[in-house]
């Protein structure tokens, strides 16, 4: 039996093309969803491996972290440690002070220079006493600025003309006078041991007055 196509030939032609366009368009989907799956799981591989990384690193930085800590807490004890070596050192040095004031000061008194009034604040002394003559007192001026190394920056705050009667039998022209100067702590010296330069620090304690006279020269 004979059969016969009575479909026409270019509606054949372009149903054949549609089924094909068809079947690609389906393909490149498939193929476009598979490729972004890779993709998606890639970049959901490398975010993982990335976040791992940062958590390594932040428990290498929480470890750092309490190691400065503790390094931090060691500086802190030895500052402290050092501190408190230091005040044991200046304590012991600052009980032979009182000594090397009253040893000290005499050999800066020339002659006609009596004291008689010591006040002491810290580390500034103030000195009282009478003069016989102003080239005295000068030269006990400049004799406390000398050497430096238990006496720094004399001041001259009085002078004033005035009688003085030593042992009170006779009076003779003096000048009363009041003289600022400090009083240094020697730094690497041994109790009662000289030392051979000036050094910076201030002598402790409360502020003492003492109305002895120290002696006439």
């Amino acid at each position: 039996m004979i059969q016969f196509n009575l479909l026409p030939h270019r509606a054949a032609l372009r149903k054949f093309q549609q089924d094909q366009f068809n079947a690609s368009l389906v393909l490149t989907v498939i193929l476009g969803g598979v490729t972004g799956l890779a993709v998606s799981a890639y970049f959901i591989s490398a975010i993982a491996a990335q976040e791992n990384n940062i958590a390594v690193l932040e428990n290498e930085i929480r470890h750092y972290e309490a190691q400065i800590a503790e390094a931090n807490n060691l500086h802190i004890q030895i500052d402290a440690l050092r501190a408190r070596q230091k005040a044991l050192e200046d304590l012991q040095a600052d009980r032979n002070l009182p000594v090397r004031l009253l040893s000290e000061l005499p050999t800066k008194l020339p002659q006609g220079i009596s004291l008689i009034k010591l006040v002491q604040k810290d580390a500034e002394l103030t000195l009282e006493g009478m003069a016989q003559s102003h080239e005295s007192l000068s030269q006990f001026v400049e004799n406390l600025g000398q050497d430096g190394a238990w006496f720094s920056k004399p001041e001259l705050l009085v002078s004033e003309a005035q009688n003085f009667s030593p042992g009170g039998k006779f009076s003779v022209p003096a000048s009363r006078f009041s003289v600022k100067v400090t009083f240094l702590r020697a730094q690497g010296v041994s109790a009662g041991e000289t030392p051979s330069h000036a050094a910076s620090g201030a002598s402790p304690g409360h502020a003492a007055s003492t109305a002895a006279s120290l002696g006439t020269h």
